[in-house]
């Protein structure tokens, strides 16, 4: 989006540690354009990688327990997923780590989401599109990585690699509206009409849990989704995760759901000592930009067949963005907050003021700007007490 945005890819970076077992080099000793680094990064995920980290142990990580140093990740390329971590350490955003000896939780991921987590496919997946076009137009000079199957070295280009992605991504994560022949593990589906959380986790009842992650899969690679599947499932986290700012980030039906976070509190029950809640109920605002703007852009595509959801769709997000336009003006800092606890209630261990909450909200913003076709809206009766911004 920038003016000659592209030409980063040509920029240097230093590499402080060009290779795995290299001392720390100082800067400039070894610099490396963006794009090598980039294809290095998507070369060594292609082959895989596992090692422990460097000074492993409680000089710099106090609450992690030796097998959390394991630094794990690869893709299955019987499907095109990339994967990652185990159940005792943090591999996504999602990443309380748990500190209490009382509650005997320390060490213990609270939300560990191992194995090929929804949005990390949706994110490989936009990313190897992106880098495809790229080359195809002289901006990247690389369009595969190779790999070994069968004990053979191959090459895969990034087209394949995606249309791999694709082929199986709904197979494998779509939660059918109804019991279909097969289903993996069907005594632990506890929603349906939802695209699973994770795949392969070894948790593997967390497989299946209701969390806002998968509409952030949705914007950045909504090829993945059949529209209407796609539709359903929004309507699933609208009806059972949207709250006033946020998005409550488990199922409230799940057992492990806790709506508050307090990092102080420490006793026996294990789901709150020390915070362990973080990421299991308490409804963070970041999210809720990837869930509008997939509202908004999955509208967009069922509007041929169903007239009018778009002005409807617009509608609902300039409804819900009022309520964080009240709480800007309200804020000292003029701003968002990280997260809140239930119903939007303060929560006050979280940042009052975070960047990811604005950007993510600013986005929605900027993709209402560019409607191919404008919205206008006129507030029905029902609606006459909100403050509805022009289009």
């Amino acid at each position: 989006m920038a003016p000659g945005g592209l030409s980063i890819l040509q920029d240097l970076v230093s590499r402080l540690y060009p290779q795995d077992d290299s001392p720390a080099q100082a800067p400039g000793v070894c610099d490396q354009p963006l794009h090598q680094v980039i294809q290095e990064a998507l070369q060594c995920h292609a082959r895989g990688i596992k090692f422990v980290e460097r000074n492993a142990g409680k000089q710099i990580d106090e609450q992690m327990t030796e097998p959390g140093f394991t630094v794990e990740a690869g893709v299955k390329w019987d499907l095109g997923f990339v994967y990652g971590g185990n159940e005792h350490n943090c591999g996504t955003w999602m990443d309380k780590m748990g500190s209490s000896h009382i509650a005997e939780n320390k060490g213990k991921p609270s939300t560990p989401r191992d194995g090929s987590a929804v949005e990390l496919i949706g994110l490989s997946a936009s990313a190897l599109l992106w880098l495809d076009g790229l080359h195809k137009s002289g901006h990247y000079p690389y369009n595969s990585v190779t790999s070994y199957f069968n004990g053979n070295e191959e090459e895969i280009t990034f087209k394949e690699w995606h249309d791999m992605i694709r082929y199986n991504f709904e197979p494998c994560f779509w939660v059918n509206t109804d019991p279909v022949p097969d289903e993996v593990a069907p005594e632990l589906i506890t929603r349906r009409g939802i695209y699973k959380d994770c795949y392969y986790a070894t948790q593997f009842w967390t497989n299946t849990q209701l969390r806002p992650n998968y509409p952030i899969a949705m914007v950045v690679a909504p090829e993945l989704f059949t529209p209407e599947r796609a539709w359903t499932a929004l309507n699933s986290v609208q009806h059972v995760l949207l709250g006033p700012l946020g998005m409550k980030t488990l199922d409230p039906h799940d057992w492990s759901y806790v709506p508050y976070y307090d990092n102080t509190v420490d006793g026996t029950d294990a789901k709150i000592a020390k915070g362990f809640s973080y990421h299991q109920g308490p409804e963070w605002v970041w999210p809720i930009g990837y869930f509008l703007r997939a509202k908004l852009m999955f509208a967009k595509r069922l509007e041929s067949s169903r007239p009018g959801i778009l002005k409807e769709t617009v509608l609902f997000i300039r409804t819900t963005l009022t309520r964080h336009y009240e709480e800007v003006m309200r804020s000292d800092w003029r701003s968002l907050p990280e997260l809140t606890n239930h119903g939007g209630e303060p929560n006050h261990f979280g940042c009052p003021a975070q960047a990811w909450s604005v950007s993510c909200v600013l986005d929605v913003l900027y993709d209402l700007e560019k409607l191919e076709t404008p919205v206008t809206l006129q507030p029905s009766k029902s609606t006459d007490n909100l403050t509805i911004a022009p289009v």
